[in-house]
């Protein structure tokens, strides 16, 4: 596989020593690959749940980190293209060089913000986010620009945790991590303890878009939300 056909969209950005995940993106590929559930099939039989994907179906995953689901869909679904975005330039270094390893040529990751996506309206089949709202400020601003970029008819599917301890036990050991570092103590952007919201929260931030439909479930770890824009939205 040639290098370009996988690789960090803009080589230019520079790291951003103000996070976590600049300096602690070792420990936060940890958590992923080790700790943090897999949602992989829960994801397939949600965003494709008649048929598989049609050749050059476009996915996004939204907060990829080191790219395990964007990583594992293009394995598992051939078809798709899929793009993982993430804020963290060490992270999707890192993605980049997990699906070069795999030789995942229908895969790619850039380095972009959540809250304004670098995508056309109307462009993007389907969308993955996952633990993605414990951190960032404008929940409501990313929720829009899912529903902005995906096509009519186009499904997302949304996976938070409920747990309040075992949710915020990575973050708090990646501050501590960074403090016995170089970084003084409140110079990261990411907030000290993950915002875990509450069933009703969860279900009023999703509810700020227009849905063709929505479905919510919950166990005892996660809430999950799957929507479908409607057909007509556009």
């Amino acid at each position: 596989m040639e290098q370009s056909e996988c690789e960090v969209a803009d080589r230019s950005l520079v790291h951003q020593s103000d996070s976590l995940f600049e300096r602690c993106s070792w420990f936060y590929a940890l958590c992923r690959e080790y700790l943090f559930r897999d949602h992989t099939q829960e994801i397939v039989r949600s965003l494709f749940p008649v048929e598989p994907p049609a050749p050059g179906t476009k996915l996004l995953e939204l907060g990829c980190g080191p790219g395990f689901y964007a990583c594992r869909l293009s394995e598992e679904l051939p078809t798709l293209q899929t793009t993982g975005v993430d804020l963290s330039v060490a992270l999707i270094e890192r993605a980049t060089s997990r699906a070069k390893s795999r030789q995942l040529s229908n895969c790619s990751f850039q380095h972009a913000d959540a809250h304004s996506l670098p995508y056309p309206s109307h462009s993007i089949d389907a969308v993955v986010v996952s633990r993605l709202f414990l951190i960032v400020p404008d929940k409501e601003g990313i929720v829009r620009e899912i529903h902005r970029v995906l096509r009519p008819g186009g499904r997302c599917f949304i996976a938070e945790p409920t747990s309040g301890f075992r949710t915020r036990l990575p973050l708090a050991v990646m501050w501590i991590l960074s403090r016995l570092t170089t970084s003084p103590a409140g110079k990261d952007r990411e907030p000290q303890v993950a915002d875990v919201m509450s069933r009703p929260d969860f279900k009023a931030l999703v509810e700020t878009q227009p849905w063709g439909s929505m479905e919510l479930e919950y166990d005892g770890w996660y809430q999950y939300a799957v929507c479908r824009k409607s057909s007509t939205n556009a």
